[in-house]
């Protein structure tokens, strides 16, 4: 049985009421980690024991209330994250870790070194599309975590490194109140990161992408494309539904890749009986070319009206 009380909810800043509410609703820092900590909250209720959470949690909270300064209020959301989150004692930092949570195409790694007493250095790289971007910090141990208070020349971005005792780090950024202005463009740093030497991510499918909806459609798919399936893998960094305007009740899925919407772009179109694909990048002059299959025919003169319009955006006719 899953308990909570209203109180186990990050702070309204609409319509805080305690000094203690209006110091965190008054400080991005602890805002910050207010909403974290309730999202490890939630999270925990849905893993561990929901009452056993419930309890720690309130006892934390009532522990809370007597601080009367933001210093004491950033230690006690340190030490309840920690204590909610069941960080790992005698965590080995050290390695290659990679982001387990980043989209096809898209990833991060933290290259965790001189791992002492109390800080690790930390060497970031983050990535979405051809939209990428490196940084230094170092991170101070705290309450078994580690804490990056601020990232090489980034403004007011903060990590915070959660150590499982699955082996796995968890990363919290500050994204709101700093991180999401210094990542690079549809780039993020959260999520849940293993220790490895190379990425340990399966490889991307149509079908585990969430592209393709069935085994048979993607069977069908490999075979009209042939050599071209992983190079609208390649393209699917960013895809989105999009109109059927042949009416016709067939999905259309457009992707393309960050940093290069106009030069590596793909849509595809399927009913359960017919396949549409087309496939943009550029030829050795820098101009677009198209690649086009169908199960109806190549022809690019029979083209459905949903393809005709999508190509319209690269080429004159």
């Amino acid at each position: 049985m899953v308990l909570h009380g209203a109180s186990a909810w990050a702070v309204n800043c609409q319509r805080a009421a305690t000094p203690v509410e209006n110091t965190i609703c008054n400080n991005d820092n602890l805002h910050w980690l207010d909403s974290t900590m309730t999202t490890i909250y939630r999270s925990m209720l849905v893993k561990g024991d929901s009452q056993k959470v419930h309890q720690q949690y309130e006892t934390w909270e009532k522990s809370l209330d007597s601080c009367t300064s933001d210093a004491c209020i950033e230690r006690a959301y340190y030490e309840g994250i920690s204590l909610l989150s069941d960080a790992a004692p005698d965590f080995k930092w050290e390695g290659n870790w990679w982001n387990m949570s980043a989209p096809n195409m898209s990833g991060g790694t933290l290259q965790l070194s001189r791992s002492a007493e109390w800080s690790v250095n930390t060497d970031i790289r983050v990535w979405a599309g051809l939209n990428h971007d490196e940084y230094t910090a170092e991170a101070r141990k705290i309450y078994g975590m580690a804490l990056v208070e601020r990232i090489g020349d980034t403004s007011n971005c903060k990590l915070l490194l959660i150590p499982r005792r699955s082996g796995a780090l968890q990363i919290f950024s500050n994204a709101d109140w700093g991180c999401r202005l210094s990542m690079p463009g549809g780039g993020f740093i959260d999520g849940r990161y293993l220790r490895a030497e190379s990425d340990p991510r399966p490889k991307a499918t149509l079908l585990t992408l969430g592209i393709l909806r069935d085994e048979q459609m993607d069977k069908r798919f490999r075979e009209l494309v042939g050599d071209e399936y992983q190079s609208f893998v390649d393209t699917a960094n960013v895809f989105i539904y999009q109109d059927d305007l042949d009416n016709i009740g067939a999905s259309v899925i457009g992707m393309w890749v960050r940093g290069a919407a106009n030069s590596q772009n793909a849509i595809v179109m399927y009913t359960d009986k017919a396949i549409w694909a087309g496939r943009i990048d550029t030829d050795k002059s820098g101009k677009p070319q198209l690649h086009y299959f169908s199960t109806e025919g190549n022809d690019t003169r029979n083209m459905p009206r949903t393809l005709i319009s999508w190509r319209l955006r690269f080429f004159d006719r």
